[in-house]
């Protein structure tokens, strides 16, 4: 990290749910700066209300992350126009989840899910997961461009068992056949079924997802229908959205 910007949003990255309070003594440690510069970056955060003290010299994030937070799910392009498909699928679909990811560094996220019968923890929002385990990532690895498999390690990505090329086989099955399905790789007992979801010109925006219990396998291939109907309404609603953005009427 060359320069101030990169290093005080470098310190921001570091609170995560694995590690929601540091110290300006832990992150000088961590981030190799002098304990005086940790100080002035943790005071520009600070006053952006972006971090918060909690006492004993540990701090947390603040309250201007909720505020953005609120901002991201009333306004991201993604989430408005996925937002009634993904209600009607969970209304049509009872103990269900229904995903809505995005590639989020070398990760996946969940940026919004509708339904809340199903018990998965691993389906947070917000919480990142691994690029190469459960359906709504491995669709979205399985169609990034070139591009953007710069730096992504994928080919040693095999893991639980399956090797790199067993991945890669999968990955080019699942582009094949334009869904994924697997079974308990991120929750145990439930199946993941997932769609990749294109802007213009191709764009890989993400995917769209349902989660349901294993005991609902014969269920999997309307599931994968109702996906395809839905995510086709929702690249409509995103060419839509790009439209009126750059000025369309």
């Amino acid at each position: 990290m060359s320069t101030t910007s990169d290093r005080i949003l470098g310190i921001l990255a570091l609170f995560s749910g694995e590690q929601w309070l540091w110290t300006i003594d832990d992150v000088s440690t961590r981030m190799g700066i002098p304990t005086s510069t940790a100080y002035r970056y943790f005071k520009i955060l600070t006053n952006a209300e972006l971090i918060t003290p909690q006492g004993a010299g540990a701090y947390s994030l603040g309250p201007a992350v909720c505020e953005l937070d609120r901002a991201m799910r009333m306004h991201d392009p993604f989430i408005n126009a996925a937002r009634i498909e993904m209600e009607r699928l969970a209304e049509q679909n009872r103990d269900s989840l229904i995903l809505l990811t995005r590639l989020y560094k070398d990760k996946v996220m969940c940026v919004h899910r509708e339904g809340d019968s199903l018990i998965a923890q691993g389906y947070e929002r917000g919480r990142p997961m691994p690029l190469n385990r459960g359906a709504a990532s491995k669709v979205i690895l399985a169609h990034l461009s070139s591009r953007q498999l710069r730096g992504v390690p994928y080919r040693e990505m095999g893991e639980g068992g399956q090797s790199g090329d067993e991945l890669r086989r999968e990955l080019r099955a699942i582009q094949s056949r334009g869904f994924s399905i697997t079974h308990g790789e991120i929750d145990s007992g439930v199946i993941g079924v997932s769609v990749p979801v294109f802007r213009s010109h191709e764009t890989l925006e993400g995917s769209l997802s349902f989660v349901v219990e294993s005991a609902r396998q014969d269920e999997v291939e309307r599931l994968v229908a109702q996906l395809i109907r839905s995510r086709k309404t929702i690249e409509a609603n995103l060419l839509i959205a790009d439209y009126e953005a750059a000025g369309g009427k």
